[in-house]
């Protein structure tokens, strides 16, 4: 797989483009790396460069006095150096601990503000594992640019400080005439030798981390996704009290271990052992050419000490800065090279931060008289999933009317769950329109139309949080409401069982004292939450599927008491709940087959009888068997 195809200009853009995001993530971190930097790369030379002036005194006048002030300007100041910088890593560190969490915190904000049809895109989702995975697994993207930048700023002040300290040395005049070596060593032709030595040490580290950029990225492109698998599967799923009873009864341990073996760690692996293996190659031939570098500028100013231009203390200085200048433009050249390499991760997470956003197009308030009697309209409405041409909904036609009781009902697939996402405005359509009042609801505010909706879905999650906060879903909530939304869903019996009542934490991920919740249970603080908003229009999209159906029959009778005249919408697969309804929307193959009321569809031919009499068959061979 290639690298990339971008220029070397588009390759910096997106550099500088890596660094203001990371500002904006951290605010002042990438400053602090740049200053430590600096600290860092200066440190070294203080004692070459003082060291040097110490040996040319005792080669020289040999005063004690300034012999003294060199040793406590080194010591002092390398001291200085260290300490500062040993504080500036050390907040370094937590910050690069605090990216991780910050950059999850951007990502998800960022996904609360997709369309939420962009959310449940295949293609949408797995861009954000990648982005998410490769940063965890292997550093990728963000988290890269913060060390590599380290590096690079560390190793051009770096060769910043050798040319300053080499630059007398090499282009220092001399009155004599030299010839032969001598003569090479003390004119132009040494500098030249070298830059060239500098040019073929920045041109192979470069090669050698291009290369070794190809294996790697190879690696770690799935490496990161198969890792999340298989610890899914192997630290998650496997200790998983739920799971525990299908893993001892199906005997699914092995097969789970084998295929997190074979689909996961052993592929990673094998790629990590392909990258280990070109890393110590290319370190064996770094090794080599150091070497064959540091024996060269010995031999310079080796050189340029026997024809007497330079002095013993600068031989020793001048020697450390070259090896140690040339050693940072290889290492800026391979950093060069790896940041250009992280473009293709940068890109991946800058390719979803840019995805277009949900619009609150609407700026119409929901006034009081549509909150105390809603009316919507579905005229000729259609939608079809990005990725698919057929739709999933088709020229759907009906109305809510304030104070009704309306039933969606249909086999799996037939669109009811869609219907739903569409009232709700999670969804828009893409032919006709859905009407509030006299304006289509993208007039309005969104912020204000959801407020029109308590909504329980066949997929809801509650939080680890305390009984009370995951009703309100609030820090804050009037305790009173809460308990009696917990009794209308018909969850009393457990509520007085609770030793801590509502403040009783749910689940034990972050609490030892939680509680484990059945499927039912979960269902009834569902539909409590959708009781304590007590907003204008209940939608239920079958919240009762894990009940018995008398236990259904018992939450239903409670919640019509407690809904009253407001208007409210039950999506289920068992047709005995349609029967107090005032109207039952019937629907096949994302259309509406059938409207109305059970007494005129359950004696009509068509989809309604149909599903009723084979339920009806089904409860009646139950009754026979028992």
């Amino acid at each position: 797989m290639k690298k990339n195809e971008r220029s070397l200009r588009e390759d910096l853009s997106f550099i500088f483009r890596g660094m203001k995001e990371f500002d904006s993530i951290l605010p002042g971190q990438m400053q602090m790396v740049i200053f430590n930097s600096f600290l860092v790369a200066l440190t070294p030379y203080v004692p070459v460069y003082m060291s040097s002036r110490m040996i040319n005194e005792l080669a020289g006048e040999q005063s004690i006095k300034l012999l003294t002030s060199y040793i406590l300007l080194a010591i002092t100041t390398t001291l200085l150096l260290t300490a500062l910088s040993s504080y500036l890593k050390k907040r370094i560190d937590v910050g690069y601990h605090q990216l991780f969490t910050s950059q999850e915190i951007l990502l998800n904000e960022k996904g609360h503000r997709l369309p939420y049809v962009n959310i449940e895109d295949p293609e949408i989702r797995g861009l954000r594992d990648q982005v998410s995975d490769n940063s965890g697994a292997t550093g990728a993207g963000m988290a890269s640019l913060y060390w590599d930048m380290e590096i690079m700023v560390r190793n051009l002040c770096s060769a910043l400080i050798g040319i300053v300290l080499c630059a007398d040395i090499f282009f220092m005049a001399s009155d004599r005439e030299f010839t032969g070596i001598y003569g090479v060593v003390n004119s132009p032709y040494a500098i030249f030798i070298l830059v060239g030595l500098i040019a073929v040490s920045v041109w192979i580290s470069a090669k050698m981390t291009g290369k070794l950029f190809d294996v790697a990225f190879e690696v770690y492109s799935n490496g990161a996704r198969y890792h999340r698998y298989g610890n899914f599967y192997t630290l998650d799923y496997l200790s998983d009290e739920k799971a525990a009873k299908d893993i001892r009864i199906f005997s699914q341990r092995k097969l789970i271990v084998e295929e997190a073996l074979n689909r996961c760690y052993i592929p990673f692996s094998d790629g990590d052992k392909r990258e280990k293996s070109a890393s110590n190659k290319y370190d064996g031939i770094k090794l080599l050419l150091s070497a064959l570098m540091g024996g060269t500028v010995y031999l310079l100013i080796g050189l340029k000490a026997m024809s007497g231009t330079v002095n013993i203390g600068d031989v020793v200085m001048a020697y450390s800065s070259v090896t140690m200048m040339i050693l940072a433009f290889s290492e800026c050249s391979m950093i060069f090279t790896d940041l250009r390499n992280n473009n293709e991760h940068l890109k991946r997470y800058f390719q979803y931060m840019t995805l277009p956003e949900q619009k609150d197009e609407g700026e119409l308030s929901v006034g009081q008289e549509l909150v105390d009697n809603p009316e919507i309209r579905f005229e000729n409405v259609s939608f079809h999933y990005p990725e698919s041409e057929k739709d999933a909904v088709h020229n759907v036609s009906f109305s809510i009317r304030s104070g009704r009781r309306i039933a969606i009902v249909g086999m799996n697939g037939s669109g009811k769950t869609t219907l739903v996402k569409l009232l709700c405005g999670l969804y828009k359509p893409t032919k006709g329109q859905i009407m509030l009042g006299n304006h289509p609801i993208s007039d309005y505010s969104y912020a204000e139309y959801i407020k029109l909706f308590s909504v329980v879905f066949q997929d809801f999650r509650l939080l680890a949080f305390s009984l009370g906060q995951n009703v309100a879903a609030s820090e804050e909530y009037d305790a009173d409401r809460v308990d009696k939304s917990l009794r209308a869903s018909g969850f009393a019996s457990k509520l007085d069982r609770l030793s801590k009542g509502l403040e009783q934490t749910i689940y034990h991920d972050y609490d030892e004292d939680g509680v484990e919740l059945s499927g039912g249970e979960e269902q009834l603080v569902a539909m409590a939450r959708a009781v304590y908003k007590g907003a204008a229009i209940f939608v239920l999209d079958e919240p009762t599927a894990a009940l018995d159906p008398i236990t259904e029959h018992e939450i239903y009778t409670r919640l019509d008491k407690v809904v009253g005249d407001k208007s409210t919408i039950f999506i289920s697969h068992r047709l005995s709940t349609c029967r107090f309804c005032d109207e039952i929307i019937v629907m096949d193959k994302g259309e509406i087959v059938q409207q109305g009321n059970h007494d005129d569809l359950v004696t009509k031919p068509g989809k309604y009888k149909e599903l009723w009499l084979a339920q009806a068959r089904h409860y009646a061979d139950k009754m026979d068997i028992s």
